[in-house]
């Protein structure tokens, strides 16, 4: 450990954002540790990608994740809230059993091939 970084585990990686567009939607990748700040910085870029497009179109790509926290659940299943309120969607894809769904309140799909596929398919075609 970095005596400059205390409490810092170089064990586990940083939490990093991608942001990818395809067409109309728009792809974040996440990988890393969703937990404390990071689930701050999480917010906050679903909150620009919910109000800079209309209807929202987004993938959650978390394949990469290795942790999630309760936080970063809610701060999901807000944002798939107001993407369908807004008349988009909102698809989270990968993670295994990191992003859970007990309460069916997102919309997963095994790959983001699945989801992009499903997002720019006729119904969504601009």
């Amino acid at each position: 450990m970095n005596p400059t970084e205390p409490g810092i585990n170089t064990a586990d990686p940083d939490f990093d954002i991608r942001l990818d567009q395809h067409g109309h939607v728009v792809l974040l990748s996440l990988t890393g540790r969703l937990e404390g700040a990071a689930c701050l910085v999480l917010q906050q870029y679903l909150v620009k990608m919910l109000v800079a497009r209309m209807p929202p179109l987004l993938v959650v790509d978390t394949e990469g994740l290795v942790a999630a926290d309760p936080h970063g659940h809610d701060i999901l299943r807000s944002a798939n809230r107001h993407a369908k309120a807004s008349g988009g969607r909102m698809i989270v894809t990968g993670g295994g059993g990191l992003i859970g769904q007990e309460d069916g309140a997102l919309e997963l799909l095994p790959s983001v091939d699945d989801a992009l596929a499903e997002l720019t398919g006729p119904t969504h075609s601009a």
